[in-house]
């Protein structure tokens, strides 16, 4: 537990500190290449409104993923076998690229912002939900 802990540690402050870097030399995040997103902040509420921070792993969603508007997915880039969502939505709006899909029984949404790649999502289950904050960066 301690080493997950550490791992996703460091991997989110990899992505904070390439992001800023790649984003003046790259261009907008309009979804016109794939990228890589890490989620750095989530918050798991339950439907009697106790909220709570959590990590991406403790509550099965990956905290590293690659966002591909083109291929109509995204993918889990720590699972072993590369789990996929399909993308059932992309919509463009005052500046950032919004997505949709669902996957099993949970419904999600993202939020990219295209100049700098900052990233805000949700995800929706029975009885529970799950906020996430974090930093998209590209190739």
């Amino acid at each position: 537990m301690k080493l997950l802990a550490a791992m996703w540690a460091v991997s989110s402050a990899v992505v904070m500190c390439v992001v800023p870097q790649q984003a003046a030399a790259a261009g907008k995040y309009d979804g016109s290449t794939p990228m890589i997103c890490a989620a750095l902040m989530v918050t798991e509420c339950e439907a009697d409104g106790r909220c709570q921070y959590r990590t991406a792993e403790n509550v099965n969603l990956p905290a590293l993923f690659r966002v591909d508007t083109k291929g109509m997915k995204v993918r889990n880039l720590e699972a072993e076998k590369g789990r996929e969502s399909p993308i059932k939505n992309v919509e463009h709006a005052n500046g950032k690229m919004l997505l949709q899909g669902a996957d099993a029984e949970r419904g999600w949404t993202l939020v990219i912002h295209e100049d700098n790649g900052k990233m805000s999502g949700t995800v929706s289950a029975d009885g529970e939900g799950f906020v996430i904050f974090g930093q998209c960066a590209l190739p």
